[in-house]
């Protein structure tokens, strides 16, 4: 048996441990009470943060209104919460034609200081960086938009169950540590019936993506109130439900990768503008790469930041 007594102590209150220990990711989980909903993103594989802890109302409505904004600039209609979307002009890759009753609205970023903000968030945080051990980069920042789905009982034989890992040749997916996670802000109400998000709980633990059919009679919908923050693991089973009401299911998406990962969206130090980076954290420089030493050329990579590594 074990020694108890040979467990190493952790003297130091959170905010006084290295940020390079494990338990320095946990530390500002402690401080924001979030322990039972880490223990829920471990053990099932998701976990859904209400909106009292994750920020006002007052921000969700501003991110809303900018995410509709955006949505009518690009598609050259009007979007509201309370009618269909339409794609358009909106010239994209992916369900860009609006025949599955969605689209992706891509590269937010630089659209309004608010998605700045977002990324700021005390709680966004503290998670992303306790799933990856604070070596997480921002990969994209999305939203789908989502209206009634025009053929649900298509989408309901397969939900459309993936993962969001990349895998090896083999298909295996990792499973010491997440090379990616995700995480979506509900900008309105999450329910089966408005096409909420599905999760396989405990298919994190699979470590591989699902085959045809499996995993849809055990998935669950993961239902939130407006404000509320989901987070899964990379490796999770997810798909949604199809959308069977009126108006728009909003959300804002957020997927984080390992640093060793080439990130979705362009992101760095020759994208980011300073003035941006002048009224942000040194945490906001981090996840977007600011910092990075690859990519050198004949000198090698420049000393600060390559110690910065260490």
């Amino acid at each position: 048996m074990a020694n108890v007594d040979a467990v190493p102590q952790v003297d130091a209150a959170p905010s006084e441990i290295k940020p390079n220990s494990l338990e320095g990711y946990f530390g500002p989980i402690q401080d924001l009470g979030l322990e039972s909903h880490i223990a829920r993103l471990d053990n099932y594989g998701f976990t859904v943060i209400p909106p009292e802890i994750v920020g006002p109302p007052e921000f969700i409505e501003r991110i809303t209104a900018a995410v509709l904004r955006v949505a009518g600039e690009r598609t050259g209609v009007e979007h509201r919460l309370d009618r269909a979307g339409a794609t358009g002009k909106y010239n994209q890759t992916i369900s860009g034609d609006g025949e599955r009753g969605q689209y992706l609205l891509f590269y937010l970023l630089f659209e309004d200081q608010v998605f700045e903000e977002w990324l700021e968030n005390p709680v966004f945080g503290a998670v992303m960086d306790y799933i990856m051990r604070g070596a997480g980069r921002l990969s994209n920042i999305d939203s789908f938009v989502k209206w009634k789905t025009p053929n649900p009982e298509e989408q309901l034989k397969t939900l459309r169950l993936h993962t969001d890992g990349p895998g090896s040749p083999e298909g295996v997916l990792p499973f010491s540590h997440d090379m990616v996670c995700n995480a979506a802000l509900c900008l309105t109400e999450y329910s089966r019936e408005n096409g909420c998000i599905a999760m396989v709980p405990g298919s994190h633990r699979r470590g591989r993506n699902p085959a045809p059919g499996d995993g849809v009679d055990t998935a669950v919908a993961v239902e939130a109130a407006v404000g509320s923050l989901i987070v899964w693991h990379g490796n999770t089973w997810h798909g949604s439900f199809p959308k069977l009401t009126d108006g728009l299911r909003l959300n804002v998406t957020t997927l984080h990768c390992n640093a060793a990962l080439k990130t979705q969206h362009r992101f760095g130090r020759d994208v980011i503008p300073e003035e941006m980076l002048a009224r942000r954290s040194e945490r906001f420089r981090r996840i977007l790469g600011i910092d990075d030493p690859m990519g050198w050329t004949t000198t090698g990579p420049d000393p600060e930041s390559w110690a910065s590594r260490k």
